[in-house]
C-alpha cells in the first residue's frame, strides 16, 4: 500500500488539507502524513480539524514543528524542519512514502525538500507548490 508525506508551513498547508480532506473520504486506507510548521500552536491553521482527523484516523499522523515556541504535544517538535525530523515523521508511517508534497513559501520548501532528501527519500517521489517572491 502506498503512503503519503505531506510538508507544509502557512498558507501552504490549504492544497495539503484539499489533500487530506479528499484521502478521508476516496482512500481513508492509505497511510499519510502531516509535518506542518507553525510560529506558534495557536498559528496553526485549521487546527480543530486536523486534531479531530489524528483522533478519529488512525492512519494519519500529524507532527507540528513549532518554531517560536516550544511544542505543547511530546509527538510535535520545538525546532524548524530538518532531515532528522523528516525521518522521525517517516518512521511513524511504518514504511517509506511514495508520495511526498511540499508546499509553502520559497525558502520553506527549499528547506523542507533538502529535509526530506537528507531523511533518504528519493527526489523523484517529491512534488513542490510555491508561493512568494
Amino acid at each position: 500500500m502506498d503512503a503519503v508525506l505531506l510538508i507544509g508551513a502557512g498558507s501552504g498547508l490549504a492544497p495539503l488539507m484539499a489533500m487530506i480532506r479528499q484521502r478521508g473520504t476516496q482512500s481513508p486506507a492509505v497511510p499519510t502524513a502531516l509535518l506542518l510548521s507553525a510560529r506558534t500552536a495557536a498559528d496553526v491553521l485549521f487546527s480543530e480539524e486536523l486534531h479531530a482527523t489524528e483522533i478519529s484516523d488512525a492512519a494519519f499522523v500529524l507532527a507540528l514543528a513549532i518554531t517560536r515556541e516550544d511544542p505543547i504535544r511530546p509527538s510535535d517538535f520545538g525546532r524548524r524542519i530538518d532531515g532528522v525530523m523528516v525521518q522521525d515523521v517517516v518512521a511513524r508511517l511504518h514504511r517509506k512514502p511514495s508520495h511526498v508534497f511540499v508546499c509553502g513559501s520559497n525558502g520553506f520548501v527549499n528547506i523542507a525538500t533538502e529535509g526530506a532528501l537528507l531523511a533518504g527519500l528519493d527526489a523523484s517521489i517529491i512534488k513542490t507548490e510555491r508561493y512568494g517572491g
